[in-house]
């Protein structure tokens, strides 16, 4: 039975192919998100029927939108200028780029935008945007795959001074080298390290740009990989404050267990839009095992283990999407 299902999954993968008959299939980028769900609502995209709406759905441009019943409503959250609209009780609204539009009944709520840099929101929202392709799950089915990725999902970076890299140590490996490298892979930074951890100095870290994306790597000295490495912004002192009071508010209100979802979509998309991949990875991680139902957070989590560089692991989260009745094609 084990291996009847190992085949069925091996075959959902492999069989995805694009589809055109929904908006989130096609070359359509969402636009926003949904961030919080009171009472019965329902979510339209084009070409398709309304059917619940979900936590994290990503929507698009030309979607429709609908609250049924008292106290029914829904919180969106727009990637551009990270404002947030609500649609109230029994009302219908079309999804525009910018905002939403009404169609029938109550009144929309438009929050002020939030993101402290003007707009431009999260510009790339790599969890909601990324449309998959066969290249992405390269290597993903390699028996030791998931072991190795599980020492590499230990690693973690701080993208603020002191700009430091840690990793989980290799075996018999008693030094490492640490690489940081530019867009166009071109080597910024090479560090040497005994340890399992390495801090950039202040002359160092003056070779990198605030508010450019970078990418490190970690490799023995005879170039074997230890860490495939992924992406990181060296932020600017204003996008850390933001990080750091971001992450704190979140924080006290875990502590005082008063977290509701759009605290977590916010921080999901503050985290996105500062390429902290390491925070996209726990909350997505978290959210999966919040809500296991909904494939949208597999969707997230998909994409979440990628941009940490492990395939083997957003291959079982992306089964684990596609199980649950989610839509996500698999480009050549």
């Amino acid at each position: 039975m084990k291996l009847r299902i190992a085949v069925i999954l091996s075959l959902i993968l492999c069989l995805a192919v694009p589809r055109v008959s929904r908006a989130q299939d096609t070359q359509t980028q969402p636009v926003a998100v949904i961030s919080l769900v009171w009472g019965a609502v329902t979510l339209k995209h084009q070409d398709a029927d309304y059917r619940p709406a979900r936590w994290l759905d990503a929507i698009y441009p030309g979607d429709f939108v609908r609250t049924t019943g008292p106290g029914s409503k829904l919180l969106i959250t727009y990637f551009f200028d990270n404002h947030q609209e609500v649609l109230g009780s029994d009302a219908e609204a079309r999804v525009d780029p910018t905002t939403l539009t009404s169609q029938s009944g109550g009144a929309i709520r438009k929050d002020p935008a939030r993101n402290p840099f003007s707009t431009g929101g999260v510009q790339n929202p790599f969890v909601y945007v990324h449309r998959l392709v066969t290249d992405d799950f390269k290597g993903a089915g390699a028996p030791p795959a998931l072991a190795r990725e599980a020492a590499w999902l230990k690693a973690s970076v701080r993208s603020y001074d002191p700009v430091t890299f840690a990793w989980a140590a290799s075996p018999g490996v008693k030094s490492y080298q640490v690489q940081v490298l530019d867009a166009n892979n071109a080597l910024v930074l090479g560090l040497t390290s005994k340890a399992v951890r390495s801090k950039l100095s202040g002359r160092q870290a003056n070779k990198l740009f605030s508010g450019t994306v970078y990418s490190w790597k970690v490799t023995t000295p005879g170039n074997a990989t230890v860490l495939p490495g992924y992406d990181f912004m060296y932020l600017s002192r204003p996008q850390w404050k933001w990080y750091s009071e971001t992450a704190g508010a979140f924080q006290k209100l875990r502590q005082r267990k008063q977290l509701q979802r759009s605290d977590y979509t916010d921080y999901l998309l503050m985290s996105a839009q500062l390429v902290r991949v390491d925070d996209v990875m726990s909350l997505c991680q978290e959210i999966a095992g919040m809500d296991g139902r909904n494939p949208a957070a597999f969707r997230a989590l998909t994409r979440a283990y990628l941009s940490k560089g492990c395939p083997a692991h957003a291959k079982q989260a992306y089964q684990t999407e596609i199980l649950l009745g989610g839509v996500d094609p698999i480009y050549p």
